[in-house]
């Protein structure tokens, strides 16, 4: 038994030794964690972690999401979640939405959101848009579709068109993005909500509240991010709750009669929507895109300015103003 004993020891004196030639050899090698900036957000997949790292423009084929969806999420709903997603993402200015149908194949800037949103009208489809456009940006491109024919098509594309260069193409699962989506749209309402009964019991609903900590505070800094973005487009002192409201309320401005009317009676009978439906409610989404594309642009001098600037810089800081102004030049 003594003899086991000394071999046992023997083994443990030798274990740490190696443990602290090993320490004292490498004193770098140890990775050191870096403490996150405190508006850090994190993206959810690999996939959008790309765009980010890259500066990718992103294409997004609407119908294709939506059926991911069942169709249950409106056009209106989908553009609310994806301004927000922008937004929060920092991707103003590089997310396009193409839309099946609408009685012109037309092109609409939204600035508020910083999301370009195109129409493929009557003649084609927004696969024929997608696979024309994706090689027109010069710039790596992110496509959210699960279409295997289109993502053919686009592949053919971009070889064509980038193939003596290193731009690239990626492509988005719909039902990841619609998990992303539906994750920060279910945060910031909760978020919302629990800092309206925090503001009404300390009578500072538009600060944070203090001492809060994980899973909350996490959810606040979110929050923090977005109204402080809002701000900065609003320019002026606002209450943070108020600017908030503005984004989550942002399909609201989407809205007509008849559309509503329709969702009201398809809830009601249970009704599925077909494709009749989509020309029709893709033609009403249109309508209002344009009307407020036209109020958000305050004037035809603003638009003359804008499209003097993406003249300028046709892939620099707003891809997406650029992506409208060329859809438009090809329709005169």
């Amino acid at each position: 038994m003594n003899l086991l004993g000394l071999i046992v020891s023997l083994l443990a004196s030798s274990s740490k030794q190696r443990t602290s030639d090993t320490t004292t050899s490498t004193p770098n090698t140890t990775p050191t964690s870096k403490r996150r900036p405190k508006n850090h957000l994190n993206l959810h997949n690999k996939a959008l972690k790309w765009c980010f790292q890259k500066d990718a423009v992103i294409l997004i084929d609407l119908e294709n999401v939506r059926g991911k969806s069942f169709f249950h999420l409106s056009h209106r709903e989908m553009l609310k979640r994806t301004a927000l997603w922008t937004k929060l993402y920092n991707l103003e200015n590089k997310v396009n939405i193409i839309v099946d149908h609408g009685s012109e194949h037309d092109g609409y800037y939204l600035p508020d959101g910083g999301i370009g949103i195109i129409f493929a009208g009557l003649d084609l489809k927004a696969d024929d848009i997608l696979a024309r456009d994706v090689g027109s940006f010069h710039k790596n491109i992110a496509v959210v579709t699960s279409d295997n024919g289109l993502i053919a098509r686009c592949v053919s594309t971009m070889n064509r068109v980038h193939a003596s260069n290193t731009n690239s193409i990626h492509f988005i699962k719909p039902i990841d993005f619609l998990k992303d989506l539906e994750r920060l749209n279910s945060r910031i309402e909760v978020e919302k909500a629990r800092l309206e009964k925090d503001g009404a019991r300390n009578g500072k609903s538009e600060h944070l509240v203090k001492g809060i900590t994980g899973r909350r505070r996490r959810s606040q800094l979110l929050y923090k991010h977005l109204a402080s973005k809002e701000q900065e487009c609003d320019g002026d002192n606002v209450n943070n709750l108020v600017l908030l409201d503005k984004v989550i309320t942002y399909d609201r401005q989407f809205e007509v009669d008849d559309v509503l009317a329709w969702e009201k009676d398809r809830n009601t009978f249970g009704w599925k929507e077909k494709t009749g439906d989509r020309v029709f409610l893709s033609e009403q989404f249109r309508r209002q895109v344009q009307r407020v594309s036209l109020e958000q642009t305050d004037s035809a001098i603003g638009m003359k300015k804008r499209r003097q600037e993406a003249s300028l810089d046709n892939s620099g800081s707003s891809p997406s103003l650029a992506y409208v102004m060329r859809v438009k030049d090809r329709n005169l």
